[in-house]
């Protein structure tokens, strides 16, 4: 990510950093009590430290943009200068992003509404540490995972609060806003607020409105002399976006490019568009890196995205590596496009309709798991599963009630407020740290109107189907993928998983290669000392029998067991580091 790290500090004489972090700073700011490092890619960090900032300073980490009389402006020096200064407003901005301001007396941290980029801190004596990367806190903190958090983020889709997972960590996060006494080092913070309105009327022009907002997010590139490169797959929302490409600008001002093997069915059909419509286009597969460094770039991810993913996921996540060097452009892809389909949570709303009306979490739960391996004693599991509970009663209570809004639109604003910080969030920040980036489907402005559009619009892709068909017809000619398996345009969600289910069963995936199986095999001698390690045998929240024996059935080329183990790695990479100090 475009990372920050900073300490606080009444005696400046008394400030170091860490060599790892040091080394990789691209900026060392220092101002009376605060020094502050900060680095990922200079396309993302935007300060007046180099205008010799005196009293009001500030820097910002992301990417934003602001609504002006003549469209959307993306914010570079200039305007983040003009906007801090101003009598400014951060409910003005979209995108992602953090916000530091100091003066001689306070200092203050705002983040972006929506929780897609995140920032720690701790108070450590008569110091205060903060960062954008929990791991690097936690080599300055006494601390240990808090497994009452962490929990929903092991057992379930994806965490449900968006409390820190490391105790005596706090995670300012979602329009909230940080307030240091830089005198008494008192502090406070303000919870941000992101209204979704509602309303009962029929809307009939509000999937209009919906298409020209998400057409004008999707030119903010070209509309600021950007070029616009479009990660394609051969899904429904990268399809969408291309549409009003096709539409709108002139095929100079963009171009697409696919990650993956040329094997997998995102890079057939994505390369049959390309090709049919003679659209500039890369193939982008990063050739599998040195076991050292394949350990590096673990190590990484998995701190930096608290186990966001399985280890493997980095072959596939890395090649945005091979555009960072690109000059001159905005990468957009059509992360959380499923909101506006009404794909999020499909299983509870299914099977567990009757027990979300009656506030039943004993029914609920059930249905919101997701598998990644059983690694932990009873007693761990027992707090996690605790923690699921309590998480999911607070946030029944946070949102509105299901009988005011609908089960579907409730499912919805549970996807808004607990898969967006939790999930997309931490990979929005690793990708800030590699290229400019952003996700058309998750602004604020486009979010809010949400519920206004009817249900029976926005589900079985009705709406999307629509947009594709008015911009650009021939995009509906070709086949849409779902995870490895391709399956006919016009098939709505159900017929789409049950194509999936039966394809998988009789036919086999269309794609043959198993990345888990290739990334273990690859790096199998790190991975054998990791579970024969003293550390991983004596580690007092694991069941060590249970993960010799994934171990040994993985070696027996047991698939389940190899999807396990490469969560297993993931997860103690990030339990290594925080443990580290």
């Amino acid at each position: 990510m475009s990372w920050i790290y900073g300490i606080i500090h009444p005696n400046r004489q008394q400030i170091t950093f860490p060599d790892e972090i040091k080394d990789r700073a691209l900026k060392i700011i220092h101002k009376k009590n605060i020094s502050i490092c900060v680095g990922g890619t200079e396309k993302n960090i935007f300060s007046n430290h180099d205008t010799g900032c005196s009293d009001n300073c500030w820097l910002a980490v992301g990417f934003a943009f602001l609504k002006t009389n003549n469209g959307f402006k993306i914010l570079n020096n200039a305007i983040w200068e003009r906007f801090l200064n101003s009598a400014y407003q951060p409910s003005n901005l979209e995108g992602h992003y953090i916000i530091l301001k100091w003066n001689q007396s306070n200092f203050e941290i705002i983040t972006d509404r929506l929780g897609l980029r995140d920032i720690y801190f701790s108070q450590v004596g008569n110091t205060i540490i903060f960062s954008t990367r929990i791991d690097w806190l936690a080599k300055s903190v006494i601390t240990k995972i808090n497994f009452k958090e962490f929990g929903s983020r092991w057992l379930l889709f994806n965490q449900i609060s968006t409390n820190s997972v490391l105790e005596n960590i706090i995670r300012v996060i979602a329009g909230t806003a940080m307030k240091i006494n830089l005198h008494s080092l008192e502090y406070k913070i303000e919870k941000g607020n992101s209204s979704f309105t509602y309303t009962n009327s029929k809307q009939n022009k509000s999937s209009y409105i919906f298409s020209e907002k998400l057409n004008e997010i999707i030119s903010l590139p070209t509309a600021n002399n950007f070029r616009t490169a479009l990660s394609l797959s051969g899904g429904m929302d990268s399809r969408v976006i291309l549409s009003y490409m096709l539409k709108n600008s002139n095929k100079e001002n963009w171009e697409t490019h696919t990650f993956g093997d040329n094997g997998h069915p995102d890079f057939i059909t994505a390369n049959r568009i390309v090709n049919d419509l003679r659209i500039t286009h890369q193939n982008l597969n990063r050739s599998l890196p040195s076991v050292q460094d394949c350990i590096h770039e673990l190590t990484d991810y998995a701190n930096e995205t608290i186990v966001n993913g399985s280890a493997s996921a980095i072959l596939q996540l890395n090649n945005y590596k091979l555009l960072q060097d690109l000059n001159n452009i905005i990468i957009i892809d059509g992360g959380f496009g499923e909101l506006w389909r009404r794909e999020f949570f499909y299983r509870l709303l299914l099977k567990g309709r009757r027990s979300l009306i009656k506030k039943n979490f004993n029914f609920v739960l059930p249905h919101l798991t997701f598998h990644r391996a059983d690694i932990f004693n009873d007693e761990i599991k027992n707090i996690m599963l605790a923690g699921c509970y309590e998480q999911i009663e607070n946030i029944f209570n946070e949102l509105p009630l299901i009988e005011d809004i609908g089960i579907e639109n409730w499912l919805d604003l549970f996807a808004i407020k607990t898969r967006l910080p939790n999930y997309y969030g931490h990979e929005q920040s690793r990708i800030d740290s590699i290229v400019k980036s952003y996700m058309p489907f998750t602004q604020l402005s486009l979010l809010q109107s949400l519920i206004s559009i009817p249900i029976r619009i926005r589900k079985d892709a009705r709406l999307f189907r629509k947009i594709i068909s008015d911009n650009n017809d021939r995009l509906s000619k070709y086949q849409l993928v779902k995870g490895n398996t391709s399956h006919p345009y016009f098939l709505n969600t159900f017929q789409t998983r049950l194509w999936s289910l039966v394809s998988n069963r009789f036919n086999g995936s269309n794609y043959q290669i198993n990345q888990p199986v290739l990334f273990l095999s690859h790096i199998k001698e790190f991975v054998n000392d990791l579970v024969n390690s003293k550390s991983v045998k004596e580690c007092s929240f694991y069941d060590y029998n249970k993960i010799r024996k994934i171990y040994n059935d993985y070696n027996s080329g047991n698939l389940k067991a190899t999807s396990e183990l490469d969560w297993f790695l993931s997860f103690d990479i990030f339990r290594r580091s925080i443990y580290s100090n």
